[in-house]
């Protein structure tokens, strides 16, 4: 419900008939075509634009951005990016050696990146991690052996909102 009524969005065919009329010496010419109808498109996403249903466009398929605002941790978040990417999640980092923290969020925020795994030295001493919620802002102390199970668990919950 909610979408404009507005009829097909694409068609095609053959048209080997139509394009051989055209030929001066009437040879058959083998053809097919698509159309894309590009207004029709734009009037379903303007009507769920206005009607709220569009939300954030995510121009990126990353599920946690793990992150720090220290330097020398970049072993530290190569190695939690592994453990991530092992239990199958959609996980990235930026790879300069000592990047500034607002620069880590700022890219969560501008590419809709839902969650930030943050690597800091008072973690790493109690044995754990951040996980902040990006639209929140939420921080959430969580150890190691519990981060799969934690983000699984939030990315499922996630996954569920914005469907």
């Amino acid at each position: 419900g909610g979408d404009p009524e507005v009829g097909s969005v694409a068609g095609g065919g053959r048209y080997d008939g139509l394009v051989g009329m055209f030929d001066s010496k009437g040879r058959p010419v083998p053809c097919v075509g698509v159309s894309v109808g590009v207004e029709r498109i734009f009037s379903i996403l303007e009507a769920r634009a206005k009607s709220g249903q569009a939300g954030k466009v995510r121009t990126v398929e990353t599920e946690v951005f793990v992150a720090s605002g220290q330097k020398n941790l970049l072993q530290e978040r190569m190695k939690i990016c592994t453990l991530l990417w092992d239990a199958g999640l959609k996980c990235e980092m930026t790879y300069k050696r000592n990047p500034r923290l607002l620069n880590q969020f700022q890219y969560c925020e501008r590419e809709a990146v839902p969650f930030l795994v943050i690597v800091g030295e008072d973690e790493m001493s109690k044995g754990g991690v951040q996980i902040r919620e990006v639209n929140s802002r939420k921080d959430e102390f969580v150890k190691m052996e519990d981060l799969v199970t934690v983000l699984k668990k939030r990315l499922s919950a996630f996954h569920t909102e914005s469907t």
